[in-house]
């Protein structure tokens, strides 16, 4: 009898994944300013801010230290779009273009990309004055794939499934004290019809029939449920091992293989060995996660050296070249909510030596260490109270993102070709994990050289 439900589970869970991930085609258009889940906007055009700290745009695990602002919308035949930007006080920012029932991106302009207005400074390059006053930029949005050879200041955003136009906005790191959106406004949008007219305001959202419906492409509770009893594995720690290690992602199917038995998981990577961004992905990033699972150590440390990357968040006057642009490393629920708890991004970081060696210590509140703390050398990662947000309060998920490498750094997660050589390709910058207690971390006590 139990192989028998075993076996029903597994058909079961594929066939649901299965209509799960084959998202159907809606051509059906819907009313201006259509926004049926209540998110937040700015004007008719935007939908955001998207941030972790708003429970109703906290999807798609959003870094904290991110903010996203989206637009969905048809370009008119023969029309164009412009958006008139400033590069904000912050480490990065970029447009993105997706294909919105899965949210893949399919197109991207990013910040170091897009060559200022005439007389304005491109203050996200190293070595520019980053207060410069004019910092205006104009990008060109398309509805259209990209040629061969793509325009210059040109988001190439063909409609996707849903017949729409689908892009977002995102800022990294804006500079301490600034807003959320790096101290300046967010592109403004402005339309150019076929026979010259300008629209702004109400009459551009109208022409462009703009809407707000984002959806969250969570996999629905019965799946994940299906996935963590999966037969063969601990339904109170699975996908978690008692070994801690980051899997860089690939696709969605690959990343719930993992809930599978090891030969499972190397089939379905055999099978479809392709890396496809989804969720709203950041063209200029990649991602590595890992499963946890406090049943193993109430208190998981994590070690690994960090890359360089630019000192911006003090409202540095100029930035250097370094090795990434940004680093960051979260602490999530799981598929079945796909929230974000917190993050720290690489100035949060206290490092050690010339190798820049790192200790971050990840449990929940009650399980600090007391030495996990910067004069200790030591960050602390605040890991979710609600577990995976789905019954498993001792369940996470970690996710650390590289974005933009130097051409000359080979150590990135970019570099990663397989779920299997992260740590070889990576080398020290991998980061390693292993579970301890909160005394046995505790009585590494506070030295002057760091822990």
């Amino acid at each position: 009898m139990k192989g028998m439900r075993s076996t029903a589970i597994a058909i079961g869970a594929g066939l649901i994944l299965t209509l799960v991930l084959a998202t159907p085609v809606r051509a059906a258009l819907v009313p201006d300013g259509y926004n049926p889940q209540g998110l937040p906007t700015v004007g008719c055009f935007w939908t955001g801010p998207f941030t972790a700290a708003n429970e109703k745009t906290n999807t798609a695990y959003p870094g904290t230290e991110i903010t996203y602002w989206g637009a969905k919308f048809r370009t008119p035949e023969g029309a164009v779009l412009r958006l008139r930007g400033q590069y904000p006080h912050a480490r990065y920012s970029s447009l993105n273009a997706y294909e919105s029932s899965g949210g893949t991106p399919t197109g991207s302009v990013s910040d170091r990309q897009i060559k200022p207005d005439r007389g304005s400074v491109n203050t996200s390059l190293p070595g520019k004055d980053r207060k410069a006053k004019k910092r205006s930029w104009t990008v060109r949005v398309l509805g259209s794939s990209a040629p061969p050879k793509p325009a210059r200041n040109t988001l190439y955003a063909a409609p996707s499934s849903e017949a729409y136009q689908d892009i977002l906005y995102r800022v990294y790191v804006p500079d301490r004290g600034r807003s959320n959106a790096g101290g300046v406004p967010i592109p403004k949008p402005e339309l150019t019809l076929s026979d010259g007219t300008v629209l702004t305001g109400k009459a551009l959202c109208a022409a462009l029939n703009s809407n707000h419906d984002y959806k969250a492409n969570n996999v629905p509770l019965p799946v994940y449920e299906s996935l963590v009893n999966w037969p063969g594995k601990d339904p109170l720690t699975n996908p978690a091992e008692p070994d801690f290690g980051f899997v860089k992602f690939f696709n969605l199917p690959l990343s719930l293989a993992r809930y599978k038995t090891q030969a499972e998981f190397d089939a379905a990577w055999q099978a479809n060995p392709v890396e496809v961004g989804t969720l709203y992905a950041n063209n200029d990033a990649r991602y590595m996660t890992g499963a946890f699972s406090t049943r193993f150590g109430k208190v998981l440390v994590i070690k690994g050296s960090m890359p360089t990357t630019p000192k911006t968040w003090h409202g540095n006057r100029r930035a250097k070249s370094a090795q990434l642009v940004e680093w960051d490393m979260c602490s999530l629920e799981s598929v079945a909510t796909t929230r974000t708890h917190r993050c720290l991004f690489d100035e949060q970081v206290p490092l050690k030596g010339k190798k820049r060696n790192y200790t971050i210590v990840v449990s929940k509140a009650g399980d600090r260490p007391w030495n996990a703390k910067r004069k200790c050398g030591v960050a602390w990662l605040a890991a979710d109270p609600d577990g995976d947000g789905a019954g498993r309060t001792d369940a996470g998920l970690l996710l650390t993102r590289n974005v933009i490498p130097a051409a000359n750094f080979s150590h990135a997660i970019q570099n990663v070709t397989s779920p299997y050589n992260a740590a070889k390709i990576m080398g020290r910058f991998y980061p390693r994990g292993k579970y301890s207690s909160k005394s046995a971390f505790q009585k590494l006590g506070c030295p002057k050289t760091g822990i």
